[in-house]
């Protein structure tokens, strides 16, 4: 019974443990995997944000995107579809309609989820709702004969903006109203595809010929940086407040369905502007000196980081610098700031692809900068202060696939104290800052060359071997007469791989490192005091050496000549005396 007990507690510790690890991997993995934010829209969907949040519909439900998170509501009443939808710092209030029936929703969000609220305005009337409208000042509702501003929590209407005064049905004014915004006690709107600037806050004319108008097939409007930016099947302009003027920023990927909106980030001091694209994707730009600046999209499609790296190379920041979630779906993850050092894995297009490590936060992050980033390149120096050969200083040191532990560089191997390492470079410097890893070479025990990074503490300088008084002598030999033989410090694979230590002439003894085998490419031999690599077919275990081999035919041949040189000399001065 006692066995059976304890078999079972062993079983469950077991468990548990597994259970632990399991969770600590899956935890390790998604703190390393940069997750980008997959937004699926459809032709009718409707787009808003606030700060550095964007909200989108699909069918029935309302998806919140921020700071690699999707959150969703799935509306549960009956309805026909949204026709319109805002935000703030708070709340989502979205106008549905079923038939001829009008209907306003409201949301509260935070950055865990999405849940509806009771709301309801007795001073509103939602069944002549035009459209919805917010900005820092709040939210605003458009009837078809005015404009109100009205508050989520408590639900009141606040004031009322503007007022035609008429009869609901009849006010030519709103009623055929695209989109609209409100901004320093103007409403903006567009009416049968034309612009209007309206600056009295009571009229009670006919018709808006007395107002600002700017002709053209706007479909969408939005306020960004104190500008207005109107948005058309094709581009998306800014309006000039001071001169009335209308300049182009000729966006591309836009059509019919395309959605415009724009919110203002304070902790960047930042001012963002989403477009739905014609690919049913949200485009992010950032709006600054006039300008909208590409900065990147949001959709359906999955980004493949990469998995190889192929630069490896030390930076530093002039500046602080943007760290983004991928050239495609760009997400602001956070900055580098300035003076601090990081790795750059690869590129794509205008983007490098990086490794940083906050050691103030103790924070690793892997993410994509700008290429024009204020960055500067850290080479490593040629000579470095290790010496070229080095041995780990602990045993069981870790070498590394790159110069960082963690996600995407695995561990190599660990090596012992008497391994012996060729220093490649120490990855880059500074002025008299040294990046704390050294690329080193080394023989893995398929006899094949590889490569790692080793942390600089834990390399010393190589420590010289004598070679055993039992190893066996060879000498060097070559097909050629009179060529000498290359000694390199790893058996490269190719020649950018080659790494010379010597050349030594043909005839030269010298001791192995380890048992001859002639089918080998390589023969390992000792060196002033190191391993150095010989290619086998250079290497004679036993037998003659070509030196060897010319001085057996050589040496007969002169005692021959000398024989037959001093019997004829004998013979003439034999012929002389006679």
């Amino acid at each position: 019974m006692k066995r059976k007990i304890f078999g079972l507690s062993l079983i469950l510790c077991l468990a548990a443990v597994l259970c632990l690890t399991s969770i600590v991997s899956t935890q390790d993995v998604a703190n390393a995997e940069n997750v980008d934010v997959l937004v699926s829209l459809k032709s009718d969907s409707l787009l808003t944000a606030y700060g550095d949040y964007f909200v989108y519909t699909n069918s029935k439900g309302i998806y919140l995107a921020k700071d690699n998170k999707l959150l969703s509501y799935e509306e549960k009443s009956d309805f026909d579809g949204f026709i319109d939808i805002a935000m703030d710092s708070t709340h989502i209030i979205a106008l549905a309609q079923k038939g001829d029936e009008k209907y306003l929703w409201a949301y509260e969000y935070n950055d865990m989820r999405i849940a509806k609220i009771n709301f309801a305005l007795n001073d509103l009337h939602v069944e002549y709702l035009v459209g919805i409208y917010a900005n820092e000042d709040g939210f605003y509702a458009m009837e078809t004969n005015k404009v109100i501003h009205i508050s989520i929590n408590p639900p009141e209407v606040i004031s009322q903006y503007f007022n035609s005064n008429t009869d609901w049905t009849l006010n030519p004014a709103y009623k055929d109203v695209k989109d609209f915004a409100v901004m320093n006690n103007t409403l903006y709107c567009i009416l049968n595809g034309d612009f209007y600037a309206i600056d009295e806050q009571n009229f009670h004319y006919d018709d808006l010929s007395k107002f600002l108008k700017r002709s053209g097939d706007y479909t969408g409007i939005t306020v960004s940086g104190k500008k207005i930016l109107l948005l058309s099947a094709s581009n998306v302009y800014q309006f000039n407040d001071i001169d009335s003027s209308i300049s182009t920023f000729a966006v591309d990927g836009l059509d019919g369905n395309s959605k415009i909106c724009s919110a203002y980030n304070g902790d960047t001091d930042t001012s963002y502007v989403y477009t739905k694209s014609n690919l049913n994707a949200v485009n992010m730009y950032v709006h600054t000196d006039g300008n909208l600046e590409y900065y990147g999209c949001f959709d359906n499609t999955v980004y493949m980081h990469p998995a190889e790296f192929d630069i490896v190379k030390l930076y530093k920041t002039g500046a602080d610098v943007t760290l983004y979630s991928s050239p495609r779906h760009l997400q602001r993850m956070g900055v580098i700031p300035q003076g601090r050092y990081f790795i750059v894995l690869s590129e794509k297009d205008d983007y490098l692809y990086v490794y940083y490590h906050d050691s103030v936060e103790n924070k690793t992050q892997y993410g994509y900068i700008k290429k024009a980033a204020n960055i500067t390149l850290c080479p490593a120096e040629k000579e470095n202060i290790i010496g070229a050969y080095a041995q780990p200083l602990h045993q069981n040191t870790a070498i590394y696939k790159y110069p960082f532990e963690g996600a995407g560089s695995e561990k190599i191997l660990d090596a012992t104290i008497f391994m012996q390492l060729i220093v490649i470079d120490n990855v880059g410097q500074d002025g008299d800052f040294t990046w704390g890893w050294y690329k080193v070479g080394f023989v893995g025990s398929d006899g094949k060359t590889q490569y790692g990074y080793v942390k600089t503490q834990n390399l010393s300088p190589y420590t010289e071997l004598t070679a055993p008084s039992l190893s066996k002598s060879v000498k060097l030999t070559s097909k050629k007469l009179g060529q000498y033989i290359t000694l390199y410090a790893l058996p490269y694979q190719n020649a950018e791989d080659a790494i010379e230590l010597t050349q030594l002439p043909e005839g030269t003894t010298v001791y192995l490192k380890e048992k001859y085998n002639k089918k080998s490419e390589w023969t390992a031999v000792y060196f002033e005091g190191k391993t150095a690599y010989v290619k086998t077919a250079n290497v004679k275990p036993s037998g003659l050496t070509s030196w060897q081999l010319a001085l057996v035919i050589t040496i007969p041949c002169v005692a021959v000549a000398t024989a037959i040189a001093t019997v004829l000399i004998v013979f003439a001065k034999k012929k002389k005396r006679i």
